[in-house]
């Protein structure tokens, strides 16, 4: 955000923020490719997370 990493709970206050006040929503770059990414609540049996607007295979989180 702004040129600096920022946590996925950051990244959710900061939506629910957005959310509330009616706002449109922050859209983040991925620290390793640079593509968008949005942020995500948990749900089920998955964390919360961020993921690519669009699915790149080619970055190296989409590897691990």
């Amino acid at each position: 955000m702004n040129g600096n990493t920022i946590s996925i709970n950051k990244a959710l206050t900061l939506r629910d923020q957005a959310d509330n006040r009616g706002v449109n929503r922050e859209d983040y770059l991925c620290t390793k490719c640079r593509q968008l990414v949005r942020a995500h609540k948990s749900g089920g049996s998955v964390g919360a997370h961020f993921e690519h607007h669009k699915r790149n295979p080619d970055c190296p989180f989409f590897k691990s």
